[in-house]
This record gives structure tokens, sequence and C-alpha cells, in this order.
């Protein structure tokens, strides 16, 4: 055990405690007629709330991560496949849900088009069909790659009043680019460096407007951004240093508000040499503290302090009760925990799993 480990080891078993439950929640989501998982349990009470693409991805995220995927019943594992299989667009190579409006909403899809591959690639399958061609403009969702102008014009109109949403953007077009040859993707990305360079502040890093977390997730989506793409984040000092200010005096209400930091921390403190073991302790102690008014008595934890939010990211997936959702409980199992066990320098143990859990799922 390393001194970090040590002085942060209280706050960790605190903070573990909150997932005691979370494996006997999970399955309560699961839609054993249909496939996918609910964004909450109450979801399943509204007929035009079915099962959801994100929720469903995230759902395996969390059984994988749990190391349960090769317990999952076979009618389980294949139901889960034909879910996103059958969500493809075999016309634009997109997945989509069938129930909302996500297809009009860009960075919805940029989304989806990632958690759903990961998981089909997780699940030991593949899409049915072609991913997008973002080689051309022939596609209307891949327009705005097509070239640097289209692209720089595209960034331009992002919403930059709002710096987590105009960065989130950014950061969903990711998989998008992935797809391109590297002599197309990298004048993309050296333009959107740029465009975000541009508007960072010199003293914080921080690009857009906002409140202080919304600008700290900016940077984040900025930093998810650069790893995807191979790139050092810009003013990592900068933003590394602020990240530190908001948590230390900002209120945290929101499980993303929570999660974000984190990761941040991690990803820009790898790139400035590592964490040291002080702002470890101080991380860990700051989010253990948070995270109690996210863990609901269901077992899950929800988006908000004290409640769920109906419409996480602006399609409406649940009711907003007193619950556990899959949005805020995705980030708490597949981000926030493993990374403070990390930078603490030690393996999380497994999360405590009910002898009968593949049962529950009806296996």
């Amino acid at each position: 055990m390393t001194a970090t480990t040590a002085d942060v080891a209280p706050a960790l078993a605190q903070f573990d405690r909150l997932f005691d439950h979370l494996l006997e929640w999970l399955p309560t989501l699961w839609d054993a007629d249909r496939g996918g998982f609910y964004y909450a349990a109450s979801s399943r009470t509204r007929p035009e709330l079915e099962a959801d693409l994100e929720s469903t991805a995230f759902a395996v995220n969390i059984v994988d991560r749990a190391g349960l995927l090769g317990a999952l019943p076979a009618s389980v594992h294949d139901a889960l496949v034909r879910y996103f299989q059958d969500r493809q667009d075999p016309s634009t190579g997109y997945f989509l849900d069938r129930q909302n409006e996500m297809r009009e909403i860009e960075r919805l899809r940029g989304r989806a088009l990632d958690v759903s591959t990961t998981a089909l690639r997780r699940l030991g399958a593949a899409p049915l069909h072609p991913l997008p061609d973002a080689t051309s403009g022939t596609t209307p969702f891949t327009r705005h790659v097509e070239s640097v102008a289209a692209f720089e014009e595209w960034l331009d109109r992002r919403p930059w009043d709002d710096s987590w949403l105009a960065q989130d953007n950014l950061q969903a077009q990711g998989s998008l680019l992935a797809l391109l040859p590297a002599e197309r993707r990298e004048p993309l990305v050296d333009a959107a460096l740029a465009h975000v360079g541009a508007r960072q502040d010199p003293a914080t890093g921080f690009a857009g407007e906002g409140v202080p977390y919304n600008r700290l997730s900016g940077a984040f989506k900025l930093a998810l951004f650069c790893r995807q793409v191979g790139r050092p984040v810009p003013l990592a000092r900068e933003i590394y240093a602020a990240a530190f200010d908001v948590i230390r005096t900002e209120p945290c209400v929101d499980a993303c508000w929570l999660r974000n930091p984190v990761e941040l921390v991690d990803v820009v403190g790898g790139q400035l040499g590592g964490v040291p073991d002080a702002d470890v302790a101080e991380l860990v102690a700051i989010t253990t503290c948070n995270a109690v008014g996210f863990a609901r008595g269901d077992g899950g934890f929800s988006r908000h302090v004290g409640a769920s939010v109906p419409a996480p990211n602006a399609v409406r997936l649940g009711l907003g009760l007193d619950e556990g959702d899959l949005n805020a409980t995705h980030q708490f199992v597949t981000t926030v925990r493993p990374t403070l066990y990390r930078l603490a320098g030690v393996e999380a143990p497994p999360l405590p799993a009910p002898a009968d859990w593949a049962a529950r799922l009806g296996g």
C-alpha cells in the first residue's frame, strides 16, 4: 500500500458503501420482452419511454466493469445484440432511438454511434450495416466534416454561451472523425483545437461561458476530445489548477459535475506528469462527500441531488423522480470509482453482486 492509498483508504471505504445494492437494482431496468435497459425504474410505467440506446449501452458497460459480461444468460446476450443491430439506420449507418427525437440532435447521433458500436464490440458482435460515410458530404449528417471550412463554420455555430454544450458537441464528433483517413482527419482536428484555443481564458484554460462547473465541464469535454484524437490538452496546467478551485468552492448539484473533474484531473494530470499525492487525497475526500447526495435508496445513483432528471440529454427518458438512473450510475461505476482507485494506487475491489444476479435478468 502506498502512502497515498493509506491516506485515502477511509474515504474510499465510505465511498464504496454507496455501491452495496447497485447490482441488485440494475436488473430491474431490463426489458425482457423487447430487449434493452430503461433509463430508470419508473420509465417502464410510461409506454412512450422505451428502453433507449444510451441507457442500454451504459448497462452493458456496467456489467462489463463488474466482470459479469460472461455471466449474461445467452438469451439476454442475444437480445442485447439484436437490440443494437435493429436500431441501426441502414441509410445513414447511425444508431437511432425509435421513440424520441434524437435523430434531429447532432451530438446525440454522435454519442449513440460511439456507445452502440462500443457495446456491440463488448458483446462480441458488429453492426449489420456500414457505419456513416464521413469521407463525402453526400450524407446530411456528415456534411460539416467534408472540408476544413465547413467544420470551422460548424464550430462557430456551436452554443459557446454554454461551455459544456459547445464542447460536448465537439467531443461527440470524435467517433465520426475516427472514420476519416488521417489526411482528412488531422486538418479538422487542427481546426477544432485552434478554434477552442482562441476562446480559452488564459488564466483558467476554460473556453466559453457558463457557471464555474459548466466551464469546468466544457474543459472536460475538450480533454476527452483530445484523448480521442491523440492530442495534448491546450493550457493543461491552467485547467488543472482551475478545476481544483471549482471543486473546492462551488456546490456540486449534478452527478456530471462530480464525475467531470475526476476524469479531467486524471487526463490533464497525466499530461503534466502525474497527480500529486496531496491532490489525490483531496480529490477523493471532496468526491466522497459530494457522492452521498446522489446515492438513492433503490441502489442506483441519480443525476441531481435527491432526484433523477427526466431528460439527461435533451430527449425525455424518465419522470425525474427520487430514484437511480443509468446516466448517473454509469458515471459512478465506469469512471469515478475506478479512476479514484487508480489515482490512489490500488485496484478497485469487485462490486458486490447477488448470487442470483443472472436469474434476475430472466436467464
